[in-house]
């Protein structure tokens, strides 16, 4: 009977131990779970990290990049116009060439060889002057026959013509340009619808 009694206790005692085990167990998975959690937490926190840093770096190389684009356009620009202003000034000489060559008494030229040979040191200087422009992408706008176009063309007057309207039927003054940018427009005449008077039938 004592014996009996001694091992049910003896199993109640290693039942107890089993129980306060599995309890330790668990406080210790649950400990380690808090801890596994924690370190899940700073993963994620400094992947985060590391995504909102590459955006950050992605954003700054791409404007880096506009940037030095940018810079490459005005330098473009800038090489391109330099000479704007110094163009401005040399195609008023240029036209005076052109009035020059375009009015000469041709007839009375070719009578004297002196004469001819001014005249031909005018014409030559001219068409070096018109080298040295086309060269520093300088061009002449003398729209005679085209169509009347704002962005180069300032109309000064509209001429009656039987062909097409808003053409240039007249240039009062060349244009010129530098690149795709307008130093002074062409000062030209388009042309308009000719008005025909009704005739009066009445008797």
């Amino acid at each position: 009977m004592s014996q009996n009694n001694e091992n049910q206790e003896q199993e109640i005692k290693n039942l107890e131990k089993q129980v306060q085990e599995e309890s330790n167990s668990s406080e210790l998975s649950e400990e380690n779970q808090k801890q596994e959690e924690v370190s899940l937490k700073k993963i994620l926190d400094l992947e985060k990290a590391i995504i909102d840093l590459n955006d950050k770096l992605l954003r700054s190389l791409a404007e880096l990049d506009n940037s030095r684009k940018r810079a490459r356009d005005e330098v473009e620009k800038a090489n391109k116009y330099a000479i704007s202003n110094f163009a401005s000034d040399l195609v008023l000489v240029v036209e005076n060439f052109f009035l020059a060559t375009d009015n000469a008494p041709n007839e009375e030229i070719e009578k004297s060889p002196a004469i001819k040979s001014f005249a031909d040191a005018i014409a030559m200087t001219k068409k070096e002057l018109m080298k040295i422009l086309e060269k520093n992408a300088v061009t002449r706008i003398y729209p005679l026959g085209e169509k009347f176009d704002h962005h180069f063309h300032e109309a000064l007057a509209q001429v009656e013509s039987e062909g097409e309207e808003g053409m240039v039927v007249q240039v009062i003054q060349a244009g010129y340009k530098i690149a795709d940018r307008l130093i002074r427009p062409a000062l030209v005449g388009i042309s308009k619808a000719k008005i025909i008077e009704a005739k009066d039938n009445a008797s």
